[in-house]
């Protein structure tokens, strides 16, 4: 598919197709430089709640460049996914890092089924894609249910569409949007809620400006 080709439907088939070809036994998946920045802005390593063994739930993980570096940070990380082949890789890249026992993998559509209940120091979701027949904002509120007190919710999102993007659109939701899709009650403190601009990579080597929505919240109760 080229890159700015808009996907018919963001199925199962549709993800397994995109990581089929992916080969463990390249280069690892360099992590989000937007979710980097937010652990270490928040010190989350050291958040309230987190034991010496922090545990850590990443919805739709893709090829895992955020779970194994979030691991070799010394968290417990499972991550889920609805691409086998996606999961096989990254399962394969943790155990050749050091780190298959850090590194838990989890097949999930996520709108039929969630992962265990924790509960969970962080449940984060970075550019979670979904189609229409997955309702993303429920399964970011069930995900938000399993998190400890003392814990964190991040999810960073698209304000803008890069040039090869397969959604050129306009009307991205902005964080303030993105804040209020997760319903989070009274047990909740914001943590962060802005719009943060970066420059982004395409898969062509092409850099341009783009959008983030980033969202996080520690649950206080």
């Amino acid at each position: 598919m080229e890159p700015n080709t808009r996907p018919t439907a963001y199925d199962r088939a549709f993800w397994e197709d995109r990581y089929r070809d992916d080969d463990p036994s390249g280069p690892a998946p360099a992590p989000s430089p937007a979710f980097t920045a937010l652990v270490a802005e928040l010190d989350l390593t050291s958040a309230p709640g987190a034991g010496p063994q922090p545990r850590a739930l990443e919805l739709a993980c893709g090829r895992g460049g955020d779970a194994l570096w979030l691991a070799a940070q010394g968290w417990h990380v499972t991550a889920v996914d609805i691409a086998g082949a996606a999961l096989t890789a990254l399962s394969d890249r943790a155990r050749a890092a050091g780190l298959g026992d850090r590194v838990r993998v989890e097949r999930h559509d996520l709108g039929r089924t969630a992962p265990g209940p924790g509960p969970w120091d962080l449940v984060y979701a970075n550019h979670f894609h979904t189609g229409q027949a997955l309702d993303r904002d429920a399964a970011l509120r069930r995900a938000a249910g399993s998190v400890a007190a003392g814990g964190v919710l991040a999810v960073v999102d698209h304000g803008s569409s890069a040039p090869w993007s397969w959604e050129q659109r306009e009307d991205h939701p902005t964080a303030d949007d993105l804040w209020r899709s997760l319903g989070l009650g009274p047990g909740w403190s914001a943590l962060v809620c802005e719009r943060r601009e970066r420059i982004a990579r395409g898969p062509d080597g092409r850099t341009a400006p783009v959008v983030d929505n980033v969202v996080a919240a520690c649950r206080r109760a």
